[in-house]
């Protein structure tokens, strides 16, 4: 009997000592979660205050040369910093509120009195410098490539085959009405056997050979501009035509926004190159090449 009940108790105080290991094994396994959990806490608020960073950097940038004419950063510079706040929003699964990667930059004071108007969306298109890249999105597809011209953004309209209205790609919504001053851009057609309702972007642009010449004619070395980006948005958006034409602006085409005559869009069989000789068919000018 005694032997019984001793046994009794060895198997009780056994299963104790098993029941204590298991909840201590427990408790270390949940501190070492919480751990892990505190560390991935951690640095998430290490990744959003970085976005928080680089989005303020990102968007007083992009309010400097696109409401201010100014340039703050280098093109390599925001670059860089906006391929790292879209690598932190991916690996987070965090994206706040004015982030750049989802939208172009808040609309500014803009106002109609200013000779300003709302004009065909213009919104950022994903960049990449990387041939790869390329080859992924094309699929193994032929494609289109146009060139990036640096220089300023200009939507075109035309009605009943005549120049009626050219707007800067502003804020993307809403932009500067330029249409003087476009009229006088080198390689612009004025009028085109198109009796309708014609829509097309291009980047406004001057030549190297003749913004060395227009800073070389400058007399102030502070008066000299600091690129040919920078000396084309100013003669364009400036309010005398005549300095537009001084500076021998010029134009590429790299998009058809709107073709309708007669209430039909032409057939361009889906095809961007179609499109293309479109427009080159009207003397506009453009710069492509298949790849």
């Amino acid at each position: 009997m005694i032997v019984r009940e001793a046994k009794k108790m060895l198997r009780r105080a056994k299963i104790g000592r098993l029941r204590s290991e298991e909840d201590g094994m427990g408790s270390q396994e949940n501190s070492k979660n919480r751990r892990k959990s505190g560390m991935q806490d951690a640095g998430k608020q290490d990744s959003i205050a970085k976005m928080k960073e680089l989005i303020s950097f990102l968007n007083e940038a992009a309010k400097a040369y696109y409401q201010e004419g100014r340039e703050i950063v280098s093109n390599l510079e925001y670059d860089k910093a906006y391929d790292t706040l879209l690598s932190l929003e991916e690996e987070s699964g965090v994206v706040l509120s004015g982030s750049p990667t989802q939208k172009c930059w808040l609309c500014g004071s803009y106002s109609p009195s200013q000779g300003k108007i709302t004009t065909v969306p213009c919104f950022p298109w994903t960049k990449t410098k990387s041939i790869e890249d390329l080859q992924s999105f094309l699929q193994g597809q032929e494609g289109i490539l146009s060139w990036k011209l640096d220089g300023l953004t200009i939507v075109l309209h035309y009605q009943e085959g005549k120049l009626v209205k050219a707007v800067t790609r502003g804020n993307g919504i809403v932009g500067e009405l330029v249409t003087e001053n476009a009229k006088t851009f080198q390689n612009l057609p004025l009028q085109i056997p198109f009796k309708g309702h014609l829509v097309v972007r291009g980047e406004a642009f001057i030549s190297y050979s003749d913004f060395e010449r227009i800073n070389e004619e400058l007399p102030e070395e502070g008066a000299k501009y600091k690129n040919p980006r920078n000396l084309c948005s100013g003669s364009v958006r400036q309010l005398d035509p005549k300095v537009t034409k001084e500076r021998r602006v010029q134009i590429s085409l790299f998009g058809l926004v709107l073709a309708e005559e007669e209430g039909k869009a032409p057939d361009f069989h889906n095809q961007h190159e179609e499109e293309f000789r479109f427009l080159k068919s009207r003397a506009f000018p453009w710069y492509i090449e298949k790849w």
